[in-house]
């Protein structure tokens, strides 16, 4: 008769809290207006490019702000965000691709619509993107001798951060465009007004000021990780090496032998460290050069992945992509000689 009774009292109190999450479960879109469509993003590159096409016709949020893709898993709220959205956009290129798969076979939105900005740049625009170089043994691929460009790059895998390139940040931004006029069509030609105007300001604002700031330099660094081949790309900066293969891990004594060798044998320029990660590697690695009497400066490169949001607000700053790639490009130019 207890045991009867101590079962029913544990249900009784499992519903009411229940009930009491449901009821304090916060409403992810309360800043949506009724006639705006509402577009969920997996993070805040997204964000930044979907607002300035989006303007007063649609209301975008952010999945993702303080934390980055790599490795993240979904979790309820984000089931929560999807449930009411009209259009979900991801990345693709196996940057979010894991855990909005996991989203997309777990949400109860039969009216979701979809976009892989990623797959359309494979299947429309693939001379834009770059080789990934996930299993790449940096400075022991060769062929004859000389570097492999190839090597490394399994089954036609792409560098997923392609918003760090402003060419490919000016096609995303008309993918993106095409698909809000899909979803809303009387709003169609706003969308394409908006996108015309946020590409002139990426042209202007981030590559043709990079290419000033970078005309008749010679740059040579090494990175955190392999996320700005697109950004050295389009201002002819060369990347020589990374200290981590990986976002996170760290390399080993072999490894970091290797990456003294090449920064000593390439003349490096500067040394980039990410905000999001530990800069002990990146200070190892300069002391080790400076002993061998090579000064190299370390400068910060924000790879985008992460905004911060003001206290009371849902979304990054919406001037977040334009400032921070600026910021980016202003690091570099002032740590060369």
């Amino acid at each position: 008769m207890r045991r009867s009774y101590l079962l029913i009292l544990s249900g009784f109190l499992l519903a009411v809290l229940g009930l009491a999450g449901c009821s304090s479960a916060p409403n992810f879109w309360a800043d949506a207006k009724p006639t705006q469509k509402k577009v969920l993003v997996t993070f805040p590159p997204l964000y930044a490019i979907t607002h300035a096409v989006a303007g007063e016709d649609a209301y975008v949020l952010s999945m993702l702000c303080g934390t980055g893709p790599h490795g993240y898993d979904y979790n309820a709220h984000d089931l929560r965000k999807v449930k009411q959205a009209d259009l979900l956009i991801s990345n693709g290129l196996s940057l979010d691709d894991t855990f909005v798969g996991k989203i997309l076979n777990n949400h109860s939105n039969r009216h979701l619509v979809t976009l892989n900005v990623g797959e359309v740049l494979e299947k429309k625009h693939h001379e834009v993107l770059l080789h990934g170089a996930h299993d790449h043994d940096h400075g022991d691929d060769k062929k004859d001798g000389k570097p492999d460009p190839h090597a490394g790059h399994q089954h036609g895998e792409h560098d997923p951060h392609v918003w760090l390139g402003p060419k490919q940040t000016m096609i995303m931004t008309r993918i993106i465009a095409d698909k809000l006029a899909e979803i809303d069509p009387p709003h169609a030609k706003n969308y394409e007004k908006r996108a015309d105007a946020f590409i002139k300001r990426v042209k202007e604002e981030v590559e043709d000021y990079g290419k000033k700031k970078f005309k008749g330099k010679h740059v040579h660094m090494v990175t955190m990780h392999e996320a700005f081949g697109y950004f050295a790309d389009a201002f002819g900066l060369e990347i020589v090496g990374t200290i981590q293969k990986l976002p996170g891990t760290d390399p080993d004594a072999a490894g970091r032998a290797r990456l003294v060798k090449l920064c000593k044998q390439e003349k490096i320029s500067l040394i980039a460290v990410e905000p999001q990660y530990s800069k002990a590697q990146a200070e190892s690695l300069q002391e080790t050069l400076a002993k061998a009497g090579i000064d190299v400066p370390i400068v910060t490169l924000d790879p985008l992945e992460t905004a911060d949001m003001k206290q009371g607000t849902r979304n990054p700053d919406p001037e977040y992509y334009v400032r921070t790639m600026r910021r980016n490009i202003d690091a570099i130019a002032r740590g060369l000689p």
